[in-house]
Protein backbone atom coordinates (compact mmCIF):
# COMPACT_ATOMS: atom_id res chain seq x y z
CA UNK A 1 0.00 0.00 0.00
CA UNK A 2 1.66 3.52 -0.88
CA UNK A 3 1.60 6.57 1.03
CA UNK A 4 -1.12 8.52 -0.93
CA UNK A 5 -3.85 5.31 -1.02
CA UNK A 6 -2.93 4.68 2.31
CA UNK A 7 -3.86 8.61 2.94
CA UNK A 8 -7.14 8.19 1.04
CA UNK A 9 -8.17 5.05 2.41
CA UNK A 10 -7.67 5.83 6.82
CA UNK A 11 -8.37 10.02 6.63
CA UNK A 12 -10.41 12.36 5.60
CA UNK A 13 -9.83 15.52 4.03
CA UNK A 14 -11.46 18.13 4.56
CA UNK A 15 -10.74 21.72 3.50
CA UNK A 16 -11.27 23.99 6.26
CA UNK A 17 -11.40 27.68 5.03
CA UNK A 18 -9.80 30.09 6.37
CA UNK A 19 22.32 -1.68 13.09
CA UNK A 20 24.64 0.80 11.84
CA UNK A 21 26.72 3.84 13.26
CA UNK A 22 25.42 5.80 15.97
CA UNK A 23 27.61 8.54 16.03
CA UNK A 24 26.50 12.15 14.94
CA UNK A 25 27.84 14.09 11.90
CA UNK A 26 27.45 17.54 10.72
CA UNK A 27 25.77 18.54 7.99
CA UNK A 28 27.25 21.68 7.47
CA UNK A 29 30.54 19.68 7.26
CA UNK A 30 32.21 18.44 3.70
CA UNK A 31 32.56 14.95 3.46
CA UNK A 32 35.68 13.65 1.88
CA UNK A 33 36.16 13.27 -1.33
CA UNK A 34 33.88 10.52 -3.26
CA UNK A 35 34.01 8.61 -5.98
CA UNK A 36 30.59 10.53 -7.15
CA UNK A 37 30.50 13.60 -9.20
CA UNK A 38 28.43 16.79 -7.89
CA UNK A 39 25.44 17.23 -10.00
CA UNK A 40 26.93 20.57 -11.30
CA UNK A 41 29.19 18.81 -13.36
CA UNK A 42 26.17 16.58 -15.50
CA UNK A 43 24.88 18.45 -18.41
CA UNK A 44 21.87 20.66 -18.79
CA UNK A 45 18.92 19.03 -18.72
CA UNK A 46 17.47 20.64 -21.78
CA UNK A 47 17.68 23.67 -24.56
CA UNK A 48 14.51 25.46 -24.04
CA UNK A 49 13.41 28.25 -26.89
CA UNK A 50 12.19 32.07 -25.16
CA UNK A 51 9.03 31.21 -25.48
CA UNK A 52 9.47 27.50 -23.59
CA UNK A 53 11.59 29.88 -20.61
CA UNK A 54 8.90 32.34 -20.67
CA UNK A 55 6.21 30.19 -20.16
CA UNK A 56 7.45 28.19 -17.77
CA UNK A 57 8.61 30.80 -15.55
CA UNK A 58 5.37 32.45 -15.48
CA UNK A 59 3.83 28.55 -14.13
CA UNK A 60 6.34 28.91 -11.29
CA UNK A 61 5.73 32.64 -10.49
CA UNK A 62 2.34 31.75 -10.29
CA UNK A 63 3.38 28.16 -8.12
CA UNK A 64 5.56 30.11 -6.12
CA UNK A 65 3.00 32.69 -5.03
CA UNK A 66 1.10 29.76 -3.34
CA UNK A 67 4.30 29.59 -1.10
CA UNK A 68 3.62 33.18 0.01
CA UNK A 69 -0.08 33.81 -0.11
CA UNK A 70 -0.50 30.09 1.68
CA UNK A 71 1.96 30.35 4.49
CA UNK A 72 0.82 31.62 7.81
CA UNK A 73 2.73 35.04 8.58
CA UNK A 74 3.84 34.18 12.09
CA UNK A 75 5.32 30.24 11.58
CA UNK A 76 5.67 30.48 7.88
CA UNK A 77 4.12 27.02 7.98
CA UNK A 78 2.28 26.50 4.65
CA UNK A 79 -1.13 24.90 4.27
CA UNK A 80 -1.92 22.03 2.87
CA UNK A 81 -4.46 23.22 0.11
CA UNK A 82 -5.85 26.39 -0.91
CA UNK A 83 -8.53 28.01 -3.65
CA UNK A 84 -7.09 28.53 -6.59
CA UNK A 85 -8.46 32.24 -6.16
CA UNK A 86 -6.64 32.95 -2.74
CA UNK A 87 -9.77 33.45 -0.77
CA UNK A 88 -9.16 30.82 1.76
CA UNK A 89 -6.57 27.92 2.69
CA UNK A 90 -6.56 25.03 4.89
CA UNK A 91 -6.27 25.81 8.60
CA UNK A 92 -3.49 22.58 8.52
CA UNK A 93 -0.08 22.49 6.94
CA UNK A 94 1.22 19.32 5.24
CA UNK A 95 4.77 18.63 6.40
CA UNK A 96 5.80 17.69 2.87
CA UNK A 97 4.65 20.98 1.17
CA UNK A 98 6.60 23.00 3.95
CA UNK A 99 9.58 20.69 2.37
CA UNK A 100 8.27 21.47 -1.07
CA UNK A 101 8.41 25.11 0.30
CA UNK A 102 11.67 25.69 1.81
CA UNK A 103 13.24 24.19 -1.51
CA UNK A 104 11.35 26.72 -3.91
CA UNK A 105 12.30 29.81 -1.43
CA UNK A 106 15.84 28.15 -2.26
CA UNK A 107 14.73 28.49 -5.93
CA UNK A 108 13.37 32.09 -5.72
CA UNK A 109 16.24 33.58 -3.98
CA UNK A 110 18.86 32.01 -7.28
CA UNK A 111 16.43 33.28 -9.73
CA UNK A 112 15.79 36.67 -8.34
CA UNK A 113 12.00 36.53 -7.89
CA UNK A 114 12.66 38.22 -4.87
CA UNK A 115 15.70 39.13 -2.42
CA UNK A 116 18.36 36.72 -1.31
CA UNK A 117 17.56 38.57 2.56
CA UNK A 118 13.40 38.26 2.27
CA UNK A 119 13.92 34.55 1.07
CA UNK A 120 16.24 33.60 3.97
CA UNK A 121 13.73 35.16 6.09
CA UNK A 122 10.91 32.43 5.16
CA UNK A 123 13.04 29.88 5.38
CA UNK A 124 14.74 30.86 8.71
CA UNK A 125 10.93 31.51 9.96
CA UNK A 126 9.46 28.13 8.64
CA UNK A 127 12.99 25.83 9.79
CA UNK A 128 12.21 27.48 13.26
CA UNK A 129 8.95 26.46 13.42
CA UNK A 130 9.34 22.71 12.56
CA UNK A 131 11.94 22.34 15.22
CA UNK A 132 10.15 24.73 17.96
CA UNK A 133 6.17 23.96 17.03
CA UNK A 134 5.88 21.04 14.64
CA UNK A 135 4.32 18.57 17.01
CA UNK A 136 6.92 15.09 16.54
CA UNK A 137 7.64 12.01 18.11
CA UNK A 138 11.28 10.82 17.47
CA UNK A 139 11.74 13.71 15.34
CA UNK A 140 9.22 12.25 12.60
CA UNK A 141 6.83 15.02 12.32
CA UNK A 142 3.23 14.26 11.82
CA UNK A 143 1.79 14.55 8.32
CA UNK A 144 -0.50 17.49 8.74
CA UNK A 145 -0.10 19.90 11.90
CA UNK A 146 -2.14 23.50 12.22
CA UNK A 147 -0.36 26.32 10.39
CA UNK A 148 -0.36 28.64 13.78
CA UNK A 149 0.55 26.05 16.61
CA UNK A 150 2.22 23.43 14.54
CA UNK A 151 0.27 20.78 16.66
CA UNK A 152 -1.38 17.40 15.41
CA UNK A 153 -4.27 18.36 13.09
CA UNK A 154 -6.54 15.71 11.37
CA UNK A 155 -6.18 13.36 13.49
CA UNK A 156 -2.89 11.87 11.51
CA UNK A 157 -0.22 9.75 11.57
CA UNK A 158 3.19 10.44 12.38
CA UNK A 159 4.50 10.16 8.89
CA UNK A 160 7.90 8.79 7.58
CA UNK A 161 7.99 9.98 3.84
CA UNK A 162 6.35 13.13 4.55
CA UNK A 163 9.01 13.73 6.73
CA UNK A 164 11.85 12.75 4.46
CA UNK A 165 10.19 15.36 1.65
CA UNK A 166 10.52 18.18 4.74
CA UNK A 167 14.01 17.04 4.99
CA UNK A 168 14.93 17.29 1.44
CA UNK A 169 13.93 21.04 1.84
CA UNK A 170 16.01 21.38 4.41
CA UNK A 171 18.97 20.39 2.66
CA UNK A 172 18.35 22.50 -0.25
CA UNK A 173 18.05 25.04 2.35
CA UNK A 174 21.10 24.28 4.28
CA UNK A 175 23.41 24.13 1.20
CA UNK A 176 21.58 27.30 -0.70
CA UNK A 177 22.11 29.42 2.40
CA UNK A 178 24.84 28.14 3.60
CA UNK A 179 26.14 31.87 4.50
CA UNK A 180 23.72 31.67 6.98
CA UNK A 181 24.34 30.42 10.46
CA UNK A 182 21.06 30.23 11.43
CA UNK A 183 19.64 28.29 8.68
CA UNK A 184 22.05 25.84 8.88
CA UNK A 185 21.74 25.09 12.05
CA UNK A 186 17.86 25.07 12.28
CA UNK A 187 18.31 22.31 8.72
CA UNK A 188 21.12 20.51 11.05
CA UNK A 189 19.03 20.35 13.66
CA UNK A 190 15.63 19.29 12.20
CA UNK A 191 17.84 16.45 10.18
CA UNK A 192 20.03 15.10 13.27
CA UNK A 193 16.64 14.74 15.42
CA UNK A 194 15.27 12.18 13.16
CA UNK A 195 15.55 8.76 15.09
CA UNK A 196 15.09 6.84 11.44
CA UNK A 197 15.79 3.45 13.12
CA UNK A 198 12.69 3.67 15.22
CA UNK A 199 10.64 3.70 12.42
CA UNK A 200 12.70 0.26 10.67
CA UNK A 201 10.58 -2.82 11.31
CA UNK A 202 13.09 -5.90 12.19
CA UNK A 203 12.71 -7.09 8.25
CA UNK A 204 14.37 -3.83 7.40
CA UNK A 205 11.88 -2.09 5.68
CA UNK A 206 10.49 0.92 7.24
CA UNK A 207 7.14 1.54 8.18
CA UNK A 208 4.53 4.17 7.32
CA UNK A 209 4.11 6.13 10.55
CA UNK A 210 2.96 6.22 13.68
CA UNK A 211 0.07 7.20 15.69
CA UNK A 212 -0.44 7.57 19.54
CA UNK A 213 -3.66 5.93 19.47
CA UNK A 214 -2.50 2.49 18.29
CA UNK A 215 1.52 2.71 17.98
CA UNK A 216 3.70 1.70 14.68
CA UNK A 217 1.47 1.42 11.82
CA UNK A 218 1.48 -2.05 10.12
CA UNK A 219 1.62 -0.77 6.86
CA UNK A 220 5.64 -0.97 5.35
CA UNK A 221 7.24 0.78 2.26
CA UNK A 222 8.26 -3.40 0.80
CA UNK A 223 8.21 -2.71 -3.22
CA UNK A 224 8.67 -0.21 -5.53
CA UNK A 225 7.48 3.57 -4.87
CA UNK A 226 8.40 7.07 -3.87
CA UNK A 227 10.09 4.72 -0.80
CA UNK A 228 13.36 5.30 -2.62
CA UNK A 229 13.62 9.34 -1.46
CA UNK A 230 12.81 7.82 2.12
CA UNK A 231 15.28 5.35 2.15
CA UNK A 232 18.17 7.38 0.49
CA UNK A 233 17.29 10.00 3.29
CA UNK A 234 17.42 7.21 6.34
CA UNK A 235 20.36 5.73 5.04
CA UNK A 236 22.68 8.99 4.65
CA UNK A 237 21.55 11.05 7.89
CA UNK A 238 23.94 12.32 9.88
CA UNK A 239 22.18 11.06 13.35
CA UNK A 240 20.57 7.58 13.78
CA UNK A 241 20.75 5.98 10.48
CA UNK A 242 19.50 2.97 8.95
CA UNK A 243 21.88 0.44 7.44
CA UNK A 244 22.61 0.53 4.02
CA UNK A 245 21.51 -3.20 3.81
CA UNK A 246 18.10 -1.54 4.07
CA UNK A 247 18.33 -0.05 0.72
CA UNK A 248 17.93 -4.03 -0.56
CA UNK A 249 15.41 -5.32 1.30
CA UNK A 250 12.04 -3.37 -0.44
CA UNK A 251 11.04 -5.44 -3.65
CA UNK A 252 12.10 -4.30 -6.84
CA UNK A 253 8.41 -4.87 -8.21
CA UNK A 254 6.10 -5.02 -9.98
CA UNK A 255 7.78 -4.66 -13.55
CA UNK A 256 5.97 -3.78 -16.64
CA UNK A 257 7.25 -3.14 -19.95
CA UNK A 258 7.62 -0.49 -22.67
CA UNK A 259 9.13 -0.56 -25.95
CA UNK A 260 10.53 -3.89 -25.23
CA UNK A 261 11.85 -2.51 -21.97
CA UNK A 262 10.61 -3.33 -18.44
CA UNK A 263 10.48 -0.68 -15.97
CA UNK A 264 9.58 -0.70 -12.30
CA UNK A 265 5.97 0.62 -11.79
CA UNK A 266 3.21 2.55 -9.49
CA UNK A 267 0.39 4.21 -11.32
CA UNK A 268 0.11 7.44 -10.05
CA UNK A 269 3.28 9.44 -11.68
CA UNK A 270 3.91 11.00 -8.65
CA UNK A 271 5.61 8.29 -7.48
CA UNK A 272 8.09 8.55 -10.45
CA UNK A 273 8.48 11.78 -9.75
CA UNK A 274 9.44 12.99 -6.03
CA UNK A 275 12.86 11.20 -5.93
CA UNK A 276 13.67 12.82 -9.22
CA UNK A 277 13.10 16.14 -7.67
CA UNK A 278 16.14 15.76 -5.72
CA UNK A 279 18.27 12.63 -6.53
CA UNK A 280 19.56 13.49 -9.51
CA UNK A 281 20.09 10.18 -10.91
CA UNK A 282 20.18 10.88 -14.97
CA UNK A 283 23.79 9.69 -14.17
CA UNK A 284 23.80 6.93 -11.55
CA UNK A 285 23.15 3.43 -11.91
CA UNK A 286 21.85 1.42 -8.78
CA UNK A 287 23.68 -1.57 -7.29
CA UNK A 288 21.63 -3.37 -9.57
CA UNK A 289 22.44 -1.80 -12.31
CA UNK A 290 18.76 0.17 -12.62
CA UNK A 291 18.85 3.95 -13.85
CA UNK A 292 15.99 5.15 -11.69
CA UNK A 293 16.01 8.55 -14.41
CA UNK A 294 15.73 5.99 -17.19
CA UNK A 295 13.07 3.65 -15.50
CA UNK A 296 11.16 7.50 -14.91
CA UNK A 297 11.20 8.24 -18.69
CA UNK A 298 9.78 5.04 -19.62
CA UNK A 299 7.22 5.22 -16.75
CA UNK A 300 6.11 8.44 -18.28
CA UNK A 301 6.11 7.24 -21.87
CA UNK A 302 3.82 3.64 -20.70
CA UNK A 303 1.56 6.24 -18.98
CA UNK A 304 1.11 8.39 -22.06
CA UNK A 305 -0.09 5.45 -24.05
CA UNK A 306 -2.15 3.58 -21.27
CA UNK A 307 -4.32 7.29 -21.45
CA UNK A 308 -3.99 7.14 -25.71
CA UNK A 309 -5.31 3.86 -25.89
CA UNK A 310 -8.10 3.97 -23.19
CA UNK A 311 -9.18 7.43 -25.15
CA UNK A 312 -9.48 4.89 -28.51
CA UNK A 313 -11.05 2.16 -26.70
CA UNK A 314 -13.82 4.63 -25.06
CA UNK A 315 -13.88 7.79 -27.25
CA UNK A 316 -17.30 9.02 -25.65
CA UNK A 317 -15.89 9.15 -22.06
CA UNK A 318 -12.25 9.12 -22.52
CA UNK A 319 -11.88 10.42 -26.14
CA UNK A 320 -9.58 13.60 -25.10
CA UNK A 321 -6.90 11.79 -23.67
CA UNK A 322 -4.23 11.29 -25.51
CA UNK A 323 -0.48 13.13 -26.89
CA UNK A 324 -2.82 16.99 -25.80
CA UNK A 325 -4.29 15.88 -22.90
CA UNK A 326 -2.73 13.29 -20.35
CA UNK A 327 -1.41 13.03 -16.63
CA UNK A 328 -3.50 11.21 -14.04
CA UNK A 329 -1.77 11.06 -10.78
CA UNK A 330 -3.14 10.83 -6.97
CA UNK A 331 -5.68 14.18 -6.96
CA UNK A 332 -8.73 15.27 -6.22
CA UNK A 333 -11.84 14.27 -8.35
CA UNK A 334 -15.41 15.66 -8.69
CA UNK A 335 -16.13 12.44 -5.86
CA UNK A 336 -13.22 13.31 -3.85
CA UNK A 337 -9.55 12.32 -3.28
CA UNK A 338 -8.47 9.58 -5.66
CA UNK A 339 -5.24 7.61 -6.17
CA UNK A 340 -5.52 6.87 -9.74
CA UNK A 341 -3.18 6.83 -12.76
CA UNK A 342 -1.78 3.74 -15.06
CA UNK A 343 -0.76 1.42 -16.89
CA UNK A 344 -1.88 -1.14 -13.59
CA UNK A 345 -1.04 -4.00 -16.20
CA UNK A 346 0.72 -5.13 -19.36
CA UNK A 347 -1.87 -5.07 -21.94
CA UNK A 348 -4.73 -4.08 -19.62
CA UNK A 349 -6.35 -0.79 -20.83
CA UNK A 350 -9.23 0.09 -18.33
CA UNK A 351 -10.50 2.76 -16.25
CA UNK A 352 -9.10 0.92 -13.03
CA UNK A 353 -9.24 3.11 -9.66
CA UNK A 354 -12.93 4.54 -10.96
CA UNK A 355 -10.65 6.50 -13.83
CA UNK A 356 -13.59 8.67 -15.30
CA UNK A 357 -11.66 11.14 -17.58
CA UNK A 358 -10.16 13.65 -15.16
CA UNK A 359 -6.82 15.21 -16.39
CA UNK A 360 -4.35 16.22 -13.67
CA UNK A 361 -1.77 18.91 -14.84
CA UNK A 362 0.43 18.67 -12.01
CA UNK A 363 1.00 15.26 -13.73
CA UNK A 364 2.79 16.45 -16.68
CA UNK A 365 4.80 19.75 -14.48
CA UNK A 366 6.25 16.63 -12.12
CA UNK A 367 7.42 15.23 -15.20
CA UNK A 368 8.39 18.26 -17.43
CA UNK A 369 12.21 17.37 -16.33
CA UNK A 370 11.62 13.81 -16.97
CA UNK A 371 9.78 14.12 -20.77
CA UNK A 372 10.09 17.82 -21.76
CA UNK A 373 8.59 17.72 -25.04
CA UNK A 374 5.14 15.85 -23.72
CA UNK A 375 4.92 17.49 -20.59
CA UNK A 376 5.34 21.14 -22.10
CA UNK A 377 2.95 20.08 -25.30
CA UNK A 378 0.31 19.20 -22.95
CA UNK A 379 0.39 21.90 -20.36
CA UNK A 380 0.63 24.45 -23.55
CA UNK A 381 -2.87 22.65 -24.80
CA UNK A 382 -4.29 22.90 -21.38
CA UNK A 383 -3.69 26.33 -20.55
CA UNK A 384 -4.56 27.32 -24.31
CA UNK A 385 -7.89 25.77 -24.43
CA UNK A 386 -9.40 25.77 -21.17
CA UNK A 387 -7.62 28.83 -20.24
CA UNK A 388 -8.75 30.71 -17.06
CA UNK A 389 -10.85 28.17 -15.96
CA UNK A 390 -7.76 26.29 -14.90
CA UNK A 391 -4.92 28.57 -14.90
CA UNK A 392 -4.87 30.70 -12.10
CA UNK A 393 -3.23 33.14 -9.83
CA UNK A 394 -1.27 29.62 -8.44
CA UNK A 395 -1.11 27.98 -11.51
CA UNK A 396 -2.98 25.01 -12.90
CA UNK A 397 -5.95 23.97 -10.52
CA UNK A 398 -5.44 20.58 -9.17
CA UNK A 399 -7.64 18.85 -11.86
CA UNK A 400 -10.00 19.18 -14.77
CA UNK A 401 -12.26 16.53 -16.56
CA UNK A 402 -12.82 18.31 -20.29
CA UNK A 403 -15.39 15.94 -20.51
CA UNK A 404 -17.52 17.10 -18.58
CA UNK A 405 -16.38 20.63 -17.32
CA UNK A 406 -15.76 19.90 -13.62
CA UNK A 407 -12.57 21.83 -12.21
CA UNK A 408 -11.31 21.60 -8.93
CA UNK A 409 -11.50 24.61 -6.61
CA UNK A 410 -8.15 24.50 -5.12
CA UNK A 411 -4.81 23.87 -5.64
CA UNK A 412 -2.00 21.40 -2.75
CA UNK A 413 0.80 22.37 -2.29
CA UNK A 414 3.05 19.52 -3.04
CA UNK A 415 1.29 19.13 -6.67
CA UNK A 416 2.14 23.17 -6.41
CA UNK A 417 5.59 22.34 -5.08
CA UNK A 418 6.81 19.83 -7.34
CA UNK A 419 5.26 21.71 -10.77
CA UNK A 420 7.83 24.70 -9.73
CA UNK A 421 10.44 22.66 -8.68
CA UNK A 422 10.75 20.10 -11.50
CA UNK A 423 10.31 22.88 -14.34
CA UNK A 424 13.69 24.69 -12.64
CA UNK A 425 15.14 21.37 -13.29
CA UNK A 426 14.37 21.41 -16.14
CA UNK A 427 15.86 25.08 -16.68
CA UNK A 428 18.48 25.36 -15.08
CA UNK A 429 19.35 21.91 -13.00
CA UNK A 430 19.36 24.07 -9.61
CA UNK A 431 17.40 21.58 -7.41
CA UNK A 432 19.12 18.63 -8.17
CA UNK A 433 22.62 20.68 -7.76
CA UNK A 434 21.72 22.23 -5.04
CA UNK A 435 20.25 19.01 -3.00
CA UNK A 436 23.53 16.81 -4.42
CA UNK A 437 26.19 19.30 -2.85
CA UNK A 438 24.81 18.07 0.55
CA UNK A 439 27.21 15.38 2.17
CA UNK A 440 23.88 13.25 3.19
CA UNK A 441 23.05 12.94 -0.48
CA UNK A 442 26.42 12.16 -1.84
CA UNK A 443 26.59 9.37 1.46
CA UNK A 444 23.28 7.78 0.87
CA UNK A 445 24.64 7.39 -2.78
CA UNK A 446 28.04 5.68 -1.97
CA UNK A 447 26.71 3.87 1.12
CA UNK A 448 24.21 1.91 -1.14
CA UNK A 449 26.17 1.19 -4.22
CA UNK A 450 25.17 3.79 -7.04
CA UNK A 451 27.74 4.32 -9.82
CA UNK A 452 28.33 6.40 -12.87
CA UNK A 453 27.59 4.92 -15.35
Amino acid sequence: MKRRSFLASSLALPFVANAFGTEAMSISKSLPPTSLPLASKLPSAAQLSEADEAFLRDIQLRCYQYFLDGANPKTGLVADRGTTTGSSFSSYASSAACGFGLAAHCVAADAGWTSRGEAADRVRAMLGSLVDLAEHENGFVYHFIDTATGKRALGSEVSSIDTALMMTGAVNAAVTFSDDPRIVELSEELYRRVDWRWMLGENLLMHMGWKPESGMIAHQWDSYSELIILVLMAIGAPMSPIPPVAWETWRREPVLEFDGEGFLSYPPLFVHQYPMTFFDFRSYNSSKDRNFFKNAVHAHKAHIAFLSELGKRNPDRFGHYGADLWGLTSSDSVDGYRDWGGPYEVGRYEPDRGIDGTVVPSAAAGGLAILPNEALHTLRYQKEHFGEQIYGIYGFANAHNPSTGWVSRDVIGIDTGISLLMAENLRTGSVWNTFMQHPSSIRALKLTGFATG
